[in-house]
């Protein structure tokens, strides 16, 4: 009896001796993040695309839309999704409007650039063949929207011109700063 309570008494000293060393046991894992610059001009799921018409329309049918100064604003006309800060730039595909027959000068033409919804207007400029910047300091944003105000003044190129359509294409260009 006295070797059974001996084998009894190891055997739980034993069992507390090496429950106190059993240890936890655990595992690092490492989770990576890679972050590259992204200057989007808001494509589908780049921070929603933009709503405002991708054509813009004058027309000139009385007296007075010759007299008068006309103005368009495009409200999201652009949009943008970037990681870091950015200017806005605009340069037209040809130095003139072109209509199947004859052409009318660019510089009748103005445009301004507001943040969306802020109704304030940069200093206007004429679209030239050469990127010309039309806003400046954007800062990061997941969906900055941008309203262009597009101008026409009276003047005699206009009222000696032929009767027909003219069309410009203008390119707006995200550039990282």
């Amino acid at each position: 009896m006295k070797k059974l309570f001996i084998s009894v008494l190891v055997l739980v000293f034993t069992s507390i001796v090496f429950l106190g060393q059993v240890q936890a046991q655990s595992r690092n894992v490492t989770v990576n993040l890679f972050l590259d610059d992204v200057l989007s001009s808001g494509g589908e799921g780049d921070g929603g695309t933009a709503t405002g018409a991708n054509e813009v329309n004058f027309e000139f049918l009385t007296e007075a839309d010759y007299r008068l100064t006309k103005s368009q604003v495009i409200s999201d006309q652009l949009r943008v999704l970037s990681t870091q800060n950015y200017d806005i730039t605009v340069k037209a595909l040809n130095p003139n409007f072109i209509s199947p027959v004859s052409t009318l000068p660019l510089s009748i033409l103005k445009l301004s650039t507001s943040p969306g919804g802020e109704n304030t207007y940069g200093t206007a400029i004429s679209p030239t063949t050469t990127e010309q910047t039309i806003f400046t300091n954007g800062v990061p944003t997941l969906a900055q929207s941008f309203d262009i105000k597009y101008e026409i003044e009276p003047n005699i190129a206009l009222i000696e011109a032929a009767k027909e359509l003219y069309s410009v294409e203008l390119t707006f260009t995200f550039v990282a700063q």
